[in-house]
Order: structure tokens, then sequence, then C-alpha cells
């Protein structure tokens, strides 16, 4: 490969002419109207999010005894009130632990008697009806009641097994316990019955539960189970001693035993028991005190005047509750009313006013620390959008929004603070760096100014994170979406384990401005509680699709501040360059040629943006719509006319002049019809800029003599380039035409062209505005060298033919071509190498006669592309 020569522009010829532009052009600081616009928006931006900032403590000045507060007021110093609703509190559970006061009550104690009595003739009545112990069953009183209770089956069962028992044990050995209960009875021995008749079991229990279901009896209710138990256990000659007994345990009971009202009787269930004669046995008493409990009748009243006498007394004793604030501690709540108390407190302090020269002395100087961060890593690494106005407008207001909503709603919706969704929108306009540069002081400011208690602050800190990182070109924005909204809810959820482990937490950060914790209903943090899964599982899920919805709000206001702002995303950019555009699928059909041209321009423009770290999306996009102008009227550009005469021939050079003008101002007005975004916009007359139309400016030279011509008349109107993607693209549409219309140039040659369009658009001052540097140029150049050599590379060469077949193993070309002689005209045998069989295109009558520059009295003719293909003949 042979050495490529240096380009024009490192010439030692040019480096005095082009050091001061150079030098000028190298500055990303904006000039003139640009630079006022760019200092205004800083200004005004500045002043505004200290308005954001303080906007509640302006409008709600003064704090009175009284008056609802408007917001938070935090104390200035330490300081110990008495805290009202914490002393009422304890009033209130001192009057409710206090036992009331009772007087005596025996009224009701006969109405336990009768109860008692109504209890031993239903017991006396299940007796008589066959209900009572029987010896030879062998049964105590619950398994009784447990075989009258079964079903009819199971009872079959339980009598066949019962029966069987009693037929195998000894006649003469069978014993039964003396059921009688009576401390004073005389039967307690065990009578051994020698050779007792045979019982009929079944016949027995049979009638048993005959008589239960006759007398309606519920075995498994309350008082019948206890009647059925006692009525199976004591002898019915036993029964009046047993109830005598009752009513003596009930006369002791009654005179020693203080009965309180209870919500269940059988609280006094245990201390019956005690009161029953002790040679009962168990089952019985059990029983017995089962039935007492629930007969029984408080025999204390509570006198309310005592009682409410002695409940103030204990109030009145009560010490009051202080509250101890330190140095950024809530006083006031938002909604609170401003209690004399607090009020004397605020007076004590020099708190006259919510607002206070040391509190806006620490917001400025804040506010001032957060905006020098932030411009100094955008003067570092992203100049192009630190020195645009438009990009540090969007900034600004997005910032001002999310302050002005965390001091407006902060306290009563956190999780909707559009944090993530300016991270999300920042992230989708700028890119990740310039997102975390601005959200990071973002919300130091708002932690600081205590706008958002600590678990918001951190809910909202992972989704803004989530948004940045998680933003991608190539994901869906619905998956951002949804990622943003789980890390709100993972955050908020971190956030209380770490205060749960770390309970010292929310008073170490309030002594750097953040407010208060604020945690879920029915959380403890003084007990250190951890909330329950129920109210995590709520907390969490309303927290998402608060992320989520913020992220959707992001994405709704994309096409509103792509409008406002003069920017567009690359989402928007991307879109616009595909194929199936309706304003690109019309430039194809219209246009064919111009719309191959806009491919090959978009294919150098991205590689030369590539190659200097400029905007790739938004070059490609523009490059695709430069020329779309054209489809107006297609005939009038070569690459439309496929052949056909030129009308530019016959028109004079003004009417030329005029048809090659409109398609610039065509081409803003589809732009228009079509809503293209302002950036692509600026494309269309930026890609031409002030150029010269060189060869209807000749012609009209040629016809009345330079000295009655207007060199401005045949300029394009402008603007130039204002930015590094339209000047790239300018570059990128000369240098299209001008290789394309070289035949078979070697890469010498071709880098010799470019370098020769370059230095013709430098020199006449087409970059001033654009920010493009010379080594900048040159790496342009460079990529687009590349990209020709890509698309230019080295292929199979093959000879040419006049039958266009091929010759045969075996056949000479001779022998081939004369196969068909007769229906071919005659050519030039001669075969070139450099042929292929495809028939070549006819050469291009222009050839370089762009890179020939014409000189009239001193003035360089620059060549235009465009001129050459509008009139399809040579320079000369």
């Amino acid at each position: 490969m042979q050495k490529a020569p240096t380009s024009t522009l490192d010439n030692s010829q040019n480096e005095d002419r082009l050091e001061h532009r150079e030098n000028v052009r190298g500055e990303v600081l904006p000039e003139g109207g640009e630079f006022f616009a760019w200092i205004l928006t800083i200004v005004t931006g500045s002043f505004f999010i200290f308005v954001a900032l303080t906007c509640t403590i302006f409008f709600n000045r003064t704090i009175e005894p009284g008056t609802i507060a408007s917001l938070d007021v935090k104390a200035p110093r330490s300081v110990t009130v008495i805290d009202s609703h914490a002393t009422e509190e304890a009033m209130q559970t001192a009057k409710h632990f206090v036992v009331p006061v009772f007087q005596e009550d025996y009224n009701k104690d006969k109405d336990t008697q009768q109860k008692l009595d109504q209890f031993i003739a239903l017991v006396k009545q299940l007796q008589q009806a066959g209900i009572r112990p029987i010896a030879e069953l062998n049964l105590n009183a619950d398994e009784q009641i447990s075989i009258l209770g079964m079903e009819q089956s199971n009872f079959d069962q339980a009598v066949a097994n019962l029966k069987s028992k009693i037929q195998s044990q000894p006649q003469n050995q069978t014993s039964a316990p003396d059921p009688s209960v009576s401390s004073r009875s005389k039967n307690k021995k065990r009578v051994k019955v020698a050779k007792a008749p045979a019982i009929d079991v079944a016949s027995i229990l049979s009638g048993q539960r005959q008589a239960i279901a006759t007398l309606q009896i519920h075995p498994d209710k309350f008082p019948t189970k206890e009647a059925l138990y006692i009525s199976l256990s004591v002898l019915p000659e036993n029964v009046d001693a047993l109830a005598s007994e009752i009513n003596d345990a009930l006369k002791s009971l009654s005179k020693s035993f203080k009965r309180f009202p209870v919500e269940h009787k059988s609280f006094w269930k245990n201390t019956v028991f005690e009161f029953l004669p002790d040679s009962w046995t168990s089952g019985v008493r059990k029983n017995v005190s089962n039935v007492i409990s629930h007969s029984l009748e408080p025999n204390l009243a509570i006198d309310p005047i005592a009682t409410k006498q002695k409940a103030d007394l204990a109030a009145r004793g009560v010490t009051p509750v202080v509250k101890q604030y330190k140095e950024g501690d809530i006083l006031v709540k938002k909604g609170d009313i401003v209690s004399d108390e607090m009020a004397k407190t605020f007076h004590n302090l020099g708190i006259a006013r919510e607002m206070s020269l040391p509190l806006l002395v620490a917001l400025s100087s804040t506010a001032i620390a957060a905006m020098f961060f932030t411009a100094l890593v955008l003067f570092h690494y992203e100049p192009r959008h630190f020195f645009s106005s438009n990009s540090l407008s969007l900034m600004f207001s997005l910032v001002i929004v999310a302050l002005l909503s965390a001091s407006t709603f902060g306290r009563d919706y956190p999780q909707f603070v559009p944090l993530p969704a300016a991270a999300l929108n920042l992230a989708i306009f700028f890119g990740r760096r310039v997102s975390l540069a601005v959200i990071l002081p973002l919300m130091i400011l708002v932690a600081v100014n205590g706008l958002l208690d600590i678990n918001h602050l951190m809910a909202l800190g992972f989704a803004s994170l989530a948004a940045i990182f998680a933003y991608s070109r190539h994901r869906h924005l619905t998956v951002t979406g949804f990622m943003v909204g789980i890390a709100q809810a993972v955050g908020f959820t971190l956030s209380l384990s770490l205060i749960h482990l770390m309970p010292d937490m929310p008073q170490f950060l309030s002594m750097f401005g953040t407010a208060p914790l604020t945690l879920p209903a029915g959380t403890n943090l003084q007990d250190n509680m951890f909330p329950s899964i129920t109210q995590l599982s709520q907390s969490a899920l309303f927290e998402f699709f608060a992320g989520l919805a913020l992220a959707i709000l992001a994405i709704g206001v994309m096409p509103f501040l792509e409008d406002i702002f003069g920017l567009v995303t690359p989402q928007r950019l991307a879109e616009l360059a595909e194929a199936d555009q309706p304003l690109l699928k019309e430039l194809e059909e219209k246009a064919p040629g111009t719309y191959q041209h806009s491919l090959a321009v978009a294919n150098l423009a991205e590689a030369g943006a590539k190659a200097i770290k400029a905007d790739v999306v938004l070059v490609r996009a523009g490059a695709m719509y430069h020329d779309v102008g054209k489809m107006v009227k297609p005939k009038l550009f070569i690459e439309n006319q496929l052949g056909a005469k030129n009308p530019h021939d016959s028109m004079t050079p003004e009417d030329s002049r005029d048809v090659v003008l409109a398609h610039v101002t065509d081409g803003i007005e589809l732009a228009r019809k079509y809503a293209l975004p302002k950036a692509v916009r600026d494309f269309i007359p930026m890609h031409q800029g002030t150029t010269l139309m060189a060869y209807f400016y000749s012609k009209a030279c040629q016809r009345d003599g330079k000295e009655n011509v207007d060199t401005m008349f045949y300029r394009y109107p402008g603007p130039k380039p204002s930015s590094k993607e339209t000047a790239i693209v300018m570059l990128a549409d000369v240098s299209e035409a001008v290789t394309h219309s070289m035949k078979d140039p070697s890469e010498e040659e071709v880098e010799t062209a470019i370098s020769r369009v370059f230095e013709n658009r430098w020199d006449d001052g087409q970059f001033d505005q654009s920010t493009l540097t010379n080594d900048e140029l040159e790496q342009v150049k460079l990529a687009f060298v590349r990209v020709w050599r890509t698309l230019h590379h080295e292929r199979l060469k093959y000879p040419s033919t006049t039958t266009g077949r091929m010759a045969i193993p075996g056949e000479s070309l001779e022998e081939r071509d004369s196969t068909k002689s007769e229906n071919i005209p005659k050519k030039s045998e001669k075969l070139e190498s450099a042929e292929t069989i495809q028939s070549p295109e006819p050469e291009d009558d222009t050839d370089m006669c762009h890179l020939n520059a014409m000189p009239i009295d001193g003035i360089e003719i620059i060549e235009d592309t465009d001129h050459k293909q509008h009139r399809g003949e040579s320079c000369s």
C-alpha cells in the first residue's frame, strides 16, 4: 500500500492562516447572543432553585399561638419543651390504671341460690328417669356419658365390648365403688358381692339413652353435662346431702369472696373449687364448681363518683412530659396548632419566623456547592451540554420541579417526589454521567433541607440510581419503569431494616438536616419493633407502584420536553433514522437518487461522529433528512434525472439559483409538516451553511461580467453549522459527492480530494460557529477515508467480453466471442483488465471540476457538489 500524502490542512503555508481560527473555534464557550442566553439561563436557574428550596419559608413566615403550621419547624439549637400531647396521654393512662372504688351489693345472691336449686332438681329428675350409678357396669361417669352420647353404630359396638368385658370377669370377685360423695356418709367401704346375677347391659344403657332423648338433654352442653355427671356419680339417697353441702359452700363463698364484674364468669371457677369439701372426688368438685361459678353474680358495684375523684387525683399527680429537641429536630409538625408553650419556646430560641438568617445561609451555601460540583463535572466531561443553553434549561427545569415537589408535598406524599423521573429524563437526554452529576447533588440538597424523611430519601435514591443504570437504548422503557418501581420498593424495605438494626441512625442523620423517620402505621421504633409482614408488604407494594408511576411520568413528558427545549432523545432519533418513516419512504419513492445519496452521507457522517465522540445518533438522523426538500422537484437534481436532459441547461443563473435554494426552504417546510424535532430540522439549512453556488455564480460572471454580479446573491442564506454534528454532515455531504464522481481513484487521491474539500469549507468560514477544531477535522477526514476504503475494497477483476459470456475450458476467447459475433456490432478487440463484465457507467463529465477553483479577481470560487449535480456538465 502506498503511503498517504500529508493532509493539506497541516501544510506549513496554512498554519499561520488557521492559527487564529483554531483558537476561536476551539473554545466551546458560546459567543454573542448565545453567550448572553447561556449566562441568563444559569442566573435564572440558580435563582429558581433557591426559591424552590425556600418557597414554603417565604409563603408562611409568621409563627403565632393558635395558628396552624404550614410546614415543619425545626430547632436551630437544642431545647427542652413540654410535650402537651404526651402529657395528656400520660394523664389519661394514669386515669385508666386507677382501681375503681366499689361498694358491696348482696342483692343478687338469691338469684345464685335459685339457679343452684334448679340444678339439683335437674339431677334428681335424671336419676328418676333411670340415669343413676350402676355399680355392675364398672364405669366412671365420664365413660358412661361418652357412651350415652355416641352415634347408634358406635353405641352398639361399645355395648358389645362392655358386655364382653363384664362376662370375662370372675363372678365371685365383682366389686363396685360406693358412689357416695358425702363426707358424713358411712358407706365408703368396697362391698364384695358373691355371685351377682348377670345384668342386661344393653337394656340398661339403651334405657338411659331413651331417657336422655325424652328429656331433651344434651350431654355436651352446660349445665346438662354437669347434671349428667352428678346424676351418674352420686347415689340418689345422697343427693340431698350434696345439695346441703353446696348451700353451705355458697354461704361461705358469698361472705368471704369479693367479686368484681368480669367478662367471663369462668374466671371464678378455681376460687369456687377451693370452697368445696375436700372429701368429694375431683370430678364432682370440678363439675359443681363450674355450675356455681356460672351461677354467681358480682357482689361489688363501681361507685362512679368516688372513682372519678380518685382518677382526677391521679391525673393531677402526673409529672408533665418534657421533650428534648436537638439542633435540627422538628418542634412543630405541619398541620399542628402552635401552642402557647411552643410559641414561647420559639421566642426564647429567637425563632419569631420560620425563616432565619442561619437557615438561609445554610441553604444558599449548600445550593452553591451542589451547583458548583455539577458545573465542574459537566465542564470537564460534557462541555457540549454545559455550554448549551437548551441543555442547561432542561437540567434546571427538572431540578426545580423536583425541589418544588419535595417542598410542597414531600411530607404528605414522599413516594411521588419525582426524583427518579428527573434521573430517567436526564439519562435519556444526556446520558448516565450527566444524570449522576445532577441527581446526586440534588439528593444532597433535599436531605440537607430536610424535605424528605430518611427511609423515603433512600427509596427514591435507589429508584433514581435504577433509572440511571437500568436505562439503555436497547432496552424497552417499560422494563426500565418496572426496574425503577422494584428499586424504590427495595430501597424502602432496606431502609426500614437498617433503622431496625441501628435505631440511633435517624438521630445521627438528623444532624445533617434529614427529616424525621416515617414508618408504616403500627410500627414502634422506640420499642425496637419491626413492622409486621402485612404492613411491610403493603408499604413496599405502594412504593413499587409509586416508582412505576414516576417512570411513566418521565416517559410521558419526553415529547413535551423535546418541543419546549429543542432537544431530542436518542430513541426518537433512532426512530427517525429508520427506513419505514413516512417522510423517508416518500423521499425514496419520489427521489430515489437523493435517498441513496442520503444513505451514503449518513454512513460517512456516522463514522466521523464516532471519531470525535460527537452525537452519532443525531448525526445519522440529520444526514437522512438533510436533502429531503429535493423530493418536491426531484428532476431538477442530476441524481434523480437518470440520464434525462438537464433542465438547468436552458435556465438562467438566477432561475437555477432560485430552484436550488428552494430545496432548503422546501425541506424545512416538510420537516415541520412531519413534526421533525428542531435538532433534526437544523441540518437542512446548516448542511449548506452560507456556501457559494459556484457554478451559477461563474455562469453569471461570464454572462454579465464579474463586476456586475453580487456574490452574496449566489450564497445560501445559512445559518452556518452551529454544532459539530451539523458541520460533520456538511463535510460528509460534499465528500460523498466528490468521491462518487471520481473514476477508479486511489486511496491517496481520495484523501487528497477530501482534504481539499475540508480546507475549502474551513477557509470559507463555515465552521466559525460549530466549535470544530483542526485536530477534529483531521480525525473526521481519516474516518471518511476508512469508510471509503471499506466500500471500495480490492475485488477480483474479470476480463470484459463483447458477448457477456465467459470462456469455457478448451475454448479461446476468440472462439467464444465468434459464436455471437453476427448479432453484435463490432467493437475494439482490446480487452481491459480493469473493467468488469457489466457495461461501464458513462463517465461523469464533471469529473474533478469541483476541485479546480476558478479565481475571479482574487475570489476563489468554492465548488458545491449540489451545483455540480444540478448542472450535469463540465466546469469548462
